[in-house]
């Protein structure tokens, strides 16, 4: 005897659900992955900064340095936002078209996402696109150019002191 229709669906329901659920389980593994590949790529960051901060010309009592110090080139590293830092000037041009958008959109302050944020500085809103956005944005907040919400999904401009709200 045949299986019957509704056996066959639910054999079918039930591979659905065992590959969903195998799906689910490589996608925790790979956020974990994911999640300790940034915390490297951070250490990394404060890494190169502290560096070029070690070896930023420095002036002593004996006047100015006499080493050759290689600088990371402008851009490279995200100073941290501070009166009067243009971001022009202090950004690679990714990082500041970013705060430009931030700064412009999101009506009422309640700020962009990733994939608004894409469309607004030309970028296709393709998941790659927005998570390296969202990456480039994360660092902006972690040096005080952009602030985000609490459940981390929309950048707004930094509050800048004297600001109402």
């Amino acid at each position: 005897m045949p299986p019957s229709p509704l056996g066959l669906l639910e054999e079918r329901r039930e591979a659905a659900r065992a590959r969903v659920e195998d799906l689910e389980a490589e996608l925790e593994r790979l956020q974990g992955e994911l999640e300790s590949a940034r915390a490297v790529l951070e250490r990394r960051v404060v890494a190169v900064e502290e560096l070029a901060e070690a070896l930023a010309p420095a002036e002593d009592a004996a006047g100015p340095a006499q080493a050759v110090v290689r600088v990371p080139p402008k851009g490279a590293v995200v100073p941290v936002w501070r009166e009067g830092l243009d971001p022009v000037d202090a950004l690679a041009p990714d990082y500041w078209r970013l705060v430009e958008a931030v700064e412009s959109g999101g009506e009422g302050g309640v700020g962009l996402t990733m994939r608004e944020a894409a469309v607004a500085v030309g970028l296709d809103p393709v998941s790659a696109v927005t998570e390296n956005l969202r990456q480039k944005a994360k660092r902006l907040v972690e040096r005080g150019w952009l602030e985000v919400d609490g459940s981390g999904s929309r950048f707004r401009p930094r509050r800048r002191l004297g600001a109402v709200g």
